[in-house]
């Protein structure tokens, strides 16, 4: 049984990729050090590539993530079972991270934290972002995985989710966004099952991507990892489009869908037209919240701050790097850097060659 365990639940878009795949870079040195970090059976007789572990939640909590479905759920069902076997046969501390787990309601939380089998011994780390970097990041990746939603009614649902109020947005599957991204209470909700003095959250310190990683490590406590290899200052896992490119790219899910591609020529072609976007020199300004609903995302973050501040959990690092201000935003893309980018897609387009098998579709 493991004697300690480490639950990392997120949130997504706070760095959670990027310390996944600097642990699972270093699971040798960690082992070194009686730490696990967990890869599925899979993955070490082929040399895959996840590493991460919501997909095996997947197997114990299925339908409570709305976008798992019952088949989904199943076929986890094993890698679970060999996540939470390696957990308990460790003898030291185990480390998981799944940030999926950030959505999740109180009861799937607590039974996740007793299918492992140490509740007494389990400590949860959150990491986050503030609101006026998590809410254009999810819309972002949403266009990036072929969503046509717009960034406006995007922001509107949120609203009005919010404008709901938490008995709800506490209990319904669909509010799972706010769940996650309200960081005083989600960590108001891990701390009833843990308790306040085994919740953290560690803020995010921004680029260079090796801070986050330094700040993770002093936070989580593994012992002495003096030798676990330095990460690479440069190293990113998720390159970002920027805000008319972000634009552009909603444009072309949308017409792609109208045209009736298929979902995998949909994402090849989507692929090459952001690495077209990558090679630009000059790409716009970054992504940032519309004019129209700063007022409210200033508000909601002040509202989480305090809601963070009441809840008692340690912090690692600094609150204001939670804080939203209206004033930093980045000016929103002109008609002509939309054109530029617009530009760029129809010339990736024109260079995409469709498989065999997907050209004799169009046949």
């Amino acid at each position: 049984m493991a004697q300690r365990l480490v639950l990392h639940i997120g949130v997504q878009k706070s760095g959670t990729t990027y310390l996944q795949q600097m642990m699972q870079d270093r699971t040798r040195e960690l082992a070194a050090i009686n730490v696990l970090y967990p890869v599925p059976p899979r993955m070490r007789s082929e040399g895959g590539r996840l590493n991460h572990h919501e997909t095996a939640t997947y197997g114990l909590l299925g339908t409570e993530y709305p976008w798992v479905s019952e088949e989904r759920a199943a076929k986890e069902k094993a890698w679970w079972a060999s996540l939470r076997k390696q957990v308990r046969d460790w003898s030291g501390t185990a480390v998981v991270s799944a940030e999926a787990l950030s959505v999740v309601r109180a009861d799937a939380a607590r039974r996740t934290v007793e299918e492992f089998g140490v509740p007494e011994n389990t400590d949860v780390f959150i990491t986050g972002r503030g609101l006026g970097r998590l809410l254009p990041s999810v819309w972002q990746q949403h266009v990036r995985n072929g969503h046509a939603t717009s960034y406006d009614r995007y922001l509107r649902q949120l609203a009005q989710q919010r404008d709901r109020g938490w008995a709800e947005l506490e209990e319904d599957p669909r509010t799972h966004l706010w769940r996650a991204f309200a960081l005083g209470r989600l960590a108001q909700r891990w701390a009833g099952i843990v308790g306040p003095d085994r919740v953290t959250l560690i803020t995010n310190p921004g680029s260079p991507a090796d801070r986050l990683w330094h700040r993770f490590l002093e936070a989580v406590q593994l012992g002495d990892t003096s030798g676990l290899p330095a990460p690479d200052t440069a190293t990113t896992v998720h390159s970002g489009v920027t805000a008319p490119e972000a634009e552009v790219l909603r444009s072309v899910n949308g017409n792609l869908v109208d045209a009736g591609m298929d979902r995998p020529s949909a994402r090849r072609l989507r692929s090459q037209v952001i690495e077209g976007f990558a090679a630009r020199e000059k790409r716009g300004p970054r992504l940032g919240v519309r004019s129209g609903f700063r007022d409210r995302v200033a508000g909601w973050s002040q509202e989480d701050i305090a809601d963070l501040h009441e809840s008692k959990v340690r912090i690692v690092g600094d609150v204001a790097e939670l804080h939203y201000d209206p004033e930093a935003e980045p000016a929103e893309p002109t008609p002509a850097e939309i054109a530029e980018a617009a530009g760029v897609a129809v010339r990736a387009a024109a260079d995409w060659t469709p498989s065999p098998r997907e050209a004799a579709k169009t046949r």
